[in-house]
């Protein structure tokens, strides 16, 4: 018997005490996040952000996390393709790699980060035949980023692929087009929304690392600079509440901004243009 989600009533004080509990933690959320872009006004909000050191962690920041997310997605893409139409031995195993990163403390990634690419280590020795070194650098706040990253645009890219019926490429196969022809007219199409949600939720993960990054790069020698996280955080070991407020208003508007794309995003039905299936 099919019952229909408008005919089932929940009783009232069941629903009001869903409610209270939903709305203590739905403040909780929200409290530090209003607090912080009540507390000053914008023109010293404005002030604080506008230092040539703040502007330019902002743009290393947001530049990191674009080179890390499309790195995360060319790669992430294949494997996220691998594990939801390919049956093999220890893919369970595999599965639950890639959702390590997100159980392991941060401050550790940076930890082994260094330990496998630092200058005399087995990636670091690599990296110096081609001249090119690991720590305090773009290159170690880029590769942090991937790491933290990662799991959120795979597994995104995962799950829209196996809502994908397998026999829409099975069709498209036995009609003469090749596997490259069906991954790339009738897959990526049909997840594109998909792909871009993963990649802005890795974009977005990456502009919000700092754990890691206190390891690696804490400065990004020549000039010194700091990504936005690692600012936010000096200023406040400097000056305190009110001296780091401007920067953290800042990031808190690009987050919800992030949050709006993502959101119009997840409301388009296509993205591109896909001939009418019948699934």
């Amino acid at each position: 018997m099919h019952i229909k989600k408008s005919n089932f009533h929940y009783k009232g004080p069941f629903k009001i005490t869903m409610w209270i509990i939903s709305i203590v933690f739905i403040a909780f959320i929200l409290a530090p996040i209003i607090r912080i872009l009540t507390l000053v006004s914008p023109s010293t909000i404005f002030t604080q952000v506008i230092t040539p050191g703040n502007i330019l962690s902002i743009e290393i920041t947001l530049y990191a996390a674009t080179i890390a997310t499309l790195v995360v997605l060319f790669f992430g893409f294949p494997l996220a393709y691998l594990l939801s139409r390919f049956k093999f031995p220890g893919k369970n195993i595999l599965d639950a790699i890639i959702e390590i990163p997100i159980m392991i403390p941060h401050s550790v990634v940076g930890i082994g980060l260094l330990f496998v690419f630092a200058e005399s280590e087995p990636g670091g020795v690599f990296f110096n035949y081609l001249g090119i070194s690991f720590g305090y650098n773009l290159l170690a706040v880029i590769f942090a980023y991937i790491f933290v990253s990662g799991t959120y645009a795979i597994k995104t890219m995962e799950e829209a692929i196996k809502s994908l019926p397998p026999r829409l490429e099975i069709v498209a196969r036995t009609l003469g087009a090749s596997q490259t022809q069906v991954l790339f007219r009738i897959v990526l199409p049909q997840v594109a929304r998909s792909i871009l949600t993963g990649g802005i939720l890795s974009w977005a993960r990456s502009i919000s690392e700092v754990g890691a990054i206190l390891i690696v790069a804490p400065y990004i020698i020549p000039g010194y600079n700091a990504i936005a996280g690692v600012q936010v955080y000096n200023q406040f070991e400097v000056t305190g509440l009110t001296g780091a407020i401007g920067i953290s208003a800042l990031l808190i508007v690009i987050s919800l901004i992030i949050f709006v794309i993502l959101k119009i995003i997840q409301g388009q039905r296509k993205l591109f243009f896909v001939p009418g299936v019948r699934r």
